[in-house]
């Protein structure tokens, strides 16, 4: 066990600068304002049933101490700080939870948690097998958005964030693929679309430009809340 415990500290002993690297941020509000919309037209529950569920998102272990876990990349071992839910820290960055890895997008998927006048904050990190490179998908609000969803050929992201706070509203981004030629243009603004009249419950790509989203909305009656279904398609221009 000594010996597995110092060859780990060899390991990470020289990447642990990768706690603090640069990260590229996409998703701002004022990227999505210079893009397209999104339009949807209404299909029915048997269209998107008729869509093969896919699981994109894989969870292997990693290796970790009571303080960090650590991510392999071909650029060498990354050593990130675990988030505590419970934890008392004072400092603003609390850590990162590990969500998983995309196997078609050769990325890990992490949530960072932070706080800023005691508020906490949280937002999605991609990190890329390859060149190590990390990735933030901006939130719309407080929490981080929900995990993207690659299209069929990895091509397009879609993801989308549920207002906590305002009922049957949500937010729909989708973030284009590049080549890793340019590791900072990797990732960029496509389209997006914005609604307060439902809720997304899922979404499935029909093809790299399309997909359709599974909405709802819920309405009160009397003491029962009631949710109701409907299905949305999107397409775009490549």
């Amino acid at each position: 066990m000594k010996t597995i415990t110092y060859l780990l500290f060899l390991l990470i002993s020289g990447s642990c600068y990768a706690q603090n690297s640069d990260v590229t941020t996409v998703g701002y509000a004022d990227q999505f304002d210079k893009a397209p919309k999104l339009t949807f037209v209404k299909t029915t529950k048997a269209k998107y049933d008729s869509i093969p569920a896919r699981n994109m998102l894989l969870k292997p272990k990693l290796l970790g101490n009571d303080n960090n876990f650590f991510i392999q990349t071909k650029k060498g071992l990354l050593a990130l700080k675990k988030y505590r839910e419970n934890a008392n820290v004072a400092e603003e960055f609390k850590g990162y939870q590990y969500a998983g890895y995309f196997p078609s997008l050769k990325m890990y998927a992490l949530f960072s948690h932070h706080t800023a006048e005691h508020i906490g904050f949280s937002d999605l990190i991609l990190i890329d097998h390859l060149n190590a490179k990390k990735y933030a998908i901006a939130s719309v609000g407080d929490d981080a958005v929900q995990l993207p969803i690659p299209s069929p050929n990895n091509r397009y992201l879609v993801y989308f964030y549920n207002w906590v706070y305002e009922k049957n509203s949500s937010f729909i981004g989708v973030l284009k693929i590049g080549s890793r030629t340019n590791p900072k243009t990797l990732i960029s603004v496509k389209a997006s679309y914005d609604t307060k009249k439902w809720a997304v419950e899922d979404i499935k790509w029909l093809n790299d430009t399309s997909f359709i989203v599974k909405a709802v909305t819920e309405e009160k009656d009397t003491s029962t809340m009631s949710k109701n279904y409907s299905y949305y398609l999107a397409q775009f221009k490549p």
